[in-house]
């Protein structure tokens, strides 16, 4: 099935990207932009990979179609976001016949340019010179359940990843296992998995080829990541291991780590989640443990000055938290349903070591993992999802035992 067709059924009838993959896609990129938008005013953002061709080529091109482009070039800068570099282009009633927001670049800026969507509700669009991040399809308005367009730029990704796509794979593969948990989590608690999500996920699996990069190799990857962008918008919430991923990206002195860190360290945790039977565990005792709100909020504050994350997070942990009684229901929910979540669990942790064995660490089985990377999950659980696999395994108090002990 195309993923429009996929979204149109099980997210809304206005969910009708325009999704491509292609190499030479900036020659005739302006006909796509014909098609997806009616003639009228086109913000073009785009960063500075991008500049030669938004400013030589893309421009113009869409001046002799009848559009008239606006453009923003987003240049880092100390103090300047991108965002309010895109809100100045836009003043002065720019803003007036707009049909649409191109973004031209990383998923960062994409993010950006749907923040803004979002607000004035007109339709967005990407040309990505990376492959697609799980929130490419998020909301860009309230006419606009999902981007108009998201196009590949294989070039750009190939020049990337300089011709060696095993990080990529690993990367969505470690991200899928890591999604699965969370559903067994769900569906150990009896709660409802929203429809579709299973099936996208079953499409976002990488494809097998390996060797050399070739363009309808890359264009499969691309479009399994692309599925696995469609699993997280009809999720609707961050995963486990986004949240861990998001945490590390917005801190300072966290390291991009490589995927299959990530993999070794869940699957250590998993291990120490199988071994232990439900009759052992306490959920009055787990919730319990949890501290009432007031402080539990300066304990958060105290870890995010620490990690020199923004105090926005707070707010994230607020969304998730849950009191005693609520906490307690929920564990005992879970315990009920113990060996099945287990059944679950252990294919999932079987996979994490698979996928954990491709690192520097299978020279040395018993290395000990990095200590920020430690750090870095626990912090990252406190501001985890509701019912996710991160959130209740740091609520029964097992994460921090199976990494440190």
């Amino acid at each position: 099935m195309q993923i429009s067709d996929f979204l149109q059924k099980y997210l809304s009838p206005k969910a009708l990207p325009y999704v491509a993959f292609e190499t030479g896609i900036r020659l005739h990129f302006d006909a796509y932009l014909q098609q997806i938008w009616p003639e009228g005013r086109i913000v073009v953002v785009s960063e500075l990979d991008y500049r030669e061709y938004a400013e030589q080529k893309l421009l113009p091109a869409l001046s002799a179609h009848g559009f008239e482009p606006v453009y923003c070039l987003c240049v880092r800068s100390g103090g300047v976001t991108p965002r309010s570099q895109i809100e100045e282009a836009l003043g002065d009633g720019a803003l007036e016949h707009v049909v649409g927001i191109i973004s031209l670049g990383s998923c960062d800026l994409f993010s950006v340019v749907r923040g803004v969507t979002s607000t004035v509700n007109v339709g967005a669009a990407a040309l990505l010179c990376q492959f697609p991040d799980a929130h490419v399809l998020d909301v860009c308005g309230e006419d606009h359940p999902c981007a108009d367009a998201v196009f590949c730029d294989l070039d750009e990704i190939m020049r990337g990843c300089h011709g060696d796509c095993r990080e990529a794979i690993q990367h969505l593969e470690v991200d899928n296992y890591a999604f699965r948990a969370d559903l067994a989590v769900l569906s150990s608690l009896n709660r409802r998995i929203p429809e579709g999500v299973m099936e996208a996920l079953r499409e976002a699996q990488p494809p097998r080829e390996t060797g050399a990069v070739a363009e309808e190799y890359l264009a499969e990857l691309c479009d399994a990541y692309m599925w696995r962008a469609v699993a997280a918008r009809l999720f609707g919430q961050p995963t486990s291991f986004d949240t861990v991923l998001r945490y590390a990206a917005s801190g300072q002195d966290f390291e991009a780590y490589p995927a299959s860190w990530h993999a070794r360290l869940m699957a250590q945790v998993f291990d120490s989640v199988l071994e232990v039977e439900g009759i052992e565990i306490s959920p009055e005792a787990c919730a319990g443990r949890q501290p009432p709100k007031d402080i539990l909020r300066r304990t958060l504050q105290q870890i995010l000055l620490q990690d020199g994350q923004s105090f926005d997070y707070l707010a994230v942990a607020d969304e998730n938290y849950e009191d005693r009684n609520t906490l307690r229901l929920l564990l005992n929910a879970l315990v009920l349903n113990w060996d099945g979540f287990c059944s679950h669990l252990r294919s999932v942790a079987d996979m994490m070591h698979v996928l954990g064995g491709g690192s520097e660490f299978s020279e040395a089985e018993d290395c000990e993992l990095d200590a920020s990377l430690k750090s870095l999950w626990l912090h990252a659980s406190r501001f985890a999802p509701k019912c996710s696999f991160l959130k209740v395994l740091n609520a029964l108090g097992m994460i921090e035992p199976a990494l440190y002990i």
